[in-house]
């Protein structure tokens, strides 16, 4: 069981370096979106698939160990979180409880960091498409729509779609 738990944790790790690098990518597309740099920024984007499925492989290696974890333990996968393993290693195994303890909190913080910067690009994104829409109007004039009766638009379209393009929450 400690070997399993040992290759638990350094899968864990191995995932908070796919991470780090996601961040890094994250980073640079930034740069490249605020830049303008088109051709930069989809190179970043394929250099992303291959990481993220990287990163698919390391889950399901780590998914595999829990499961392997679970069943020693005689417990259903569902029931065992890394919130199970850190309370049983802390009675169990101080050693290992430690370095759990710090490879989840990683794992957190990497998370967050990859979900605030990919949100801050995406704003980025929304607003470069608002530019352009902006500078589209003001070039081919905006629309002055046809009203029906009852007041609502129709017929023609507005010069900005109503929705972003770019959904910031999925």
């Amino acid at each position: 069981m400690h070997n399993l738990l040992k290759v638990f944790i350094d899968t864990i790790n191995k995932q908070n370096k796919i991470f780090d690098q996601l961040v890094q990518l994250a980073e640079e597309k930034r740069e490249s979106i605020i830049l303008g740099k088109i051709q930069e920024l989809d190179k970043l984007i394929q250099k992303e698939g291959i990481i993220v499925s990287n990163l698919e492989k390391t889950e399901g290696a780590r998914f595999k160990l829990q499961e392997q974890i679970a069943s020693k333990l005689k417990l259903k996968t569902e029931q065992m979180n890394a919130e199970f393993i850190i309370t049983a290693l802390q009675k169990n195994n101080h050693v290992l409880y430690i370095d759990l303890k710090e490879a989840i909190e990683r794992l957190d913080y990497n998370l967050a960091r990859l979900r605030a910067l990919n949100e801050e690009n995406n704003e980025l994104i929304n607003q470069s498409l608002d530019y352009i829409f902006s500078m589209q109007a003001a070039i081919e004039g905006d629309i002055a729509g046809t009203y029906s009766q009852k007041g609502t638009q129709s017929d023609e379209t507005p010069s900005r779609p109503k929705k972003n393009i770019i959904d910031t929450k999925g």
